[in-house]
């Protein structure tokens, strides 16, 4: 009687388990489309899961859980948690030894990771690639053949993108992937529009939102839309583009999409400034800025090095250990081999094989230390970096925002007939804001180890948009090339050239009376050119040679291995022409 009644006991524990697992897959399970339509709402449903999975030891459906989670956060553009709950799902699928999910992951980080490094994206996806390939994994390559021609196109290796999109394409149309067809569709329509191929880019574009407004993918919608605006914005169909550009900002702003309300916000800008609508190209921008500095701030960016610092140390930590059971491996070999040696007579041969040995070892143990000491002291210097700048932040800048709070208090509260103490107080609190807004510059350039020409594209805006909030008279024009956006500086250089172009506009409002400024920046296969002119009262060659800020121009130039060149233009005003190497 006691048998049967633990034989019920241990069948009714087993249906519970097997209960909890089925539930815990069919949250895992929830189809693609739904998914995107309602992922901004899954983030405490699938944590909830990974919790459930954890407690019974269900590390499979722990792992699926946080791939889920990875991926809602992609398509919020919260990329630090993407990274945590990617590492996470590829750690457990090591450790069950699920090669196939395991590839699958792998081939989803890589994707992610191409706007921070295009060379680590290219790793995470061959691993991926090799581990379906080696196995015959036919599901991970649909996704892992589509997303590596997408890297190979951004390698700027058009015929091997389009291989791979046509590989992928081939498969899917294999299995009739309705939901994965548009996406391959879409890349290569993308290479059409590069090769000016518009007329064959368009028909596959229709095809592919056909496809997606039939089978209701609201993402798939909204990306197509806002391809068709990049199609339409080739053609010079402004209009046109724009059109299309707001259609996906609408589906976007409903369903959460900020990664590509961040795309279609910068583009759509250059549809109202190549329009002449500069107001709508400023907001636009504006708007373009605001998701890209929510998505990708600053904090944000170090939490997400340090994850990927942490992952990369694991990874070399394993191989250390892997080498290591290998090294223990060979030398019981050659333990034997001594043994054996030692009867037929060859140990002074085998003694000189194993010093020689060893002494490999050696160096190889050091290079692995040397490697592990530069990683260590590459995050002090990344920490201290951080603290640095979150004390200038805290400390000094609330200082200064008291001074300037302490200034206005002292002007409210008492009555101040002196004109010129008035104007004294009024000098200090605006000098004070003006050391706030350096001070915010500076940290900028301090958190940032690349900075592009987009970032410093934004920030003479607002530093011009400030300028004429002051000088209501003075009309600004600002041009870059369009190729040079994407263009990464070290943090030295780009702070430098944002410093001399606010010198030289600052020297053109205060000293040269100027009304019209003018900033282009263009490049070649060599140099980048910035060319700052106004017009004016010009400078002399005595004021040229004594300074107003123009020696401290010259210094910041040279320093990052550029020129400078003043110029009196015939008609009145000063040319300001930078040159630097286009590495």
């Amino acid at each position: 009687m006691i048998k049967k009644i633990l034989f019920l006991c241990c069948m009714f524990a087993f249906n519970s388990y097997s209960q909890t697992k089925n539930s815990i897959d069919s949250i895992n399970q929830i189809p693609y489309l739904e998914f995107l339509k309602n992922h901004t709402k899954l983030e405490r449903i699938f944590k909830e899961n990974a919790l459930n999975a954890k407690k019974i030891n269900y590390s499979f459906g722990e792992a699926q859980s946080y791939s889920k989670l990875s991926l809602t956060y992609y398509y919020s553009g919260e990329f630090e948690k993407n990274l945590h709950y990617s590492l996470l799902a590829i750690e457990l699928f090591e450790k069950i030894n699920n090669k196939e999910f395991l590839a699958k992951e792998y081939g989803e980080l890589g994707y992610r990771m191409k706007e921070r490094s295009l060379d680590k994206a290219i790793i995470y996806m061959l691993k991926g690639m090799k581990i379906s390939e080696k196995n015959n994994y036919q599901e991970p390559l649909l996704s892992i053949y589509n997303n590596y021609g997408i890297l190979k196109k951004r390698k700027k290796e058009p015929d091997s993108a389009l291989l791979y999109f046509r590989k992928c394409l081939a498969l899917k149309e294999n299995i009739n992937d309705s939901v994965g067809i548009p996406y391959s569709l879409n890349n290569i329509a993308e290479l059409y529009i590069d090769q000016k191929k518009y007329t064959a880019s368009k028909k596959l574009l229709d095809r592919a939102l056909n496809i997606r407004i039939l089978i209701d993918d609201k993402y798939g919608t909204a990306e197509n839309y806002s391809l068709l605006g990049d199609l339409f914005l080739a053609k010079k169909m402004y209009p046109l583009s724009a059109t299309n550009y707001t259609k996906s900002i609408e589906i976007s702003l409903r369903f959460g999409f900020n990664t590509l309300l961040l795309h279609n916000y910068k583009m759509i800008s250059k549809c109202y400034e190549l329009s002449d609508n500069a107001p709508m190209a400023l907001e636009s921008f504006k708007k373009h800025i605001f998701y890209k500095d929510s998505i990708l701030n600053t904090e944000t960016n170090a939490k997400i090095a340090e994850l990927e610092v942490k992952f990369e140390t694991n990874e070399k930590e394993k191989l250390i250990l892997k080498k290591e059971n290998e090294v223990k491996n060979t030398r019981n070999r050659l333990v034997f081999v001594s043994v054996l040696a030692l009867f037929i007579g060859l140990l002074g041969a085998l003694i000189y094989r194993q010093q020689k040995f060893k002494n490999k070892q050696q160096e190889q143990e050091f290079e692995l230390k040397n490697a592990i000491s530069k990683i260590e002291t590459q995050n002090k210097l990344q920490k201290q970096r951080l603290t640095i700048s979150r004390d200038l932040h805290d400390n000094i800048g609330a200082q200064l925002t008291f001074i300037i709070s302490s200034v206005d208090n002292i002007k409210y509260a008492f009555p101040i007939k002196d004109l010129r103490l008035n104007e004294k107080l009024n000098t200090i609190s605006d000098f004070t804001k003006a050391t706030i807004l350096e001070l915010r510059d500076t940290i900028w350039a301090m958190n940032s180890n690349e900075i592009t020409f987009e970032d410093l594209h934004s920030r003479i805006l607002n530093f011009m948009e400030k300028a004429q909030q002051l000088e209501e008279n003075i009309s600004f024009k600002f041009s870059i090339q369009p190729n040079l956006e994407i263009i990464k500086l070290s943090s030295v250089v780009g702070m430098n050239l944002y410093r001399t172009i606010q010198e030289a506009v600052n020297n053109a409002i205060k000293h040269a009376s100027a009304k019209n400024i003018s900033i282009e920046i263009n490049a070649d296969s060599h140099f980048i050119t910035i060319s700052i002119s106004d017009d004016g009262i010009g400078l002399n060659h005595d004021l040229i040679n004594k300074g107003n800020g123009l020696l401290n121009m010259e210094k910041r130039i040279e320093e990052i291995g550029g020129t400078i060149r003043f110029k009196i233009n015939e008609n009145g005003g000063t040319q300001i022409d930078l040159r630097i190497k286009n590495k």
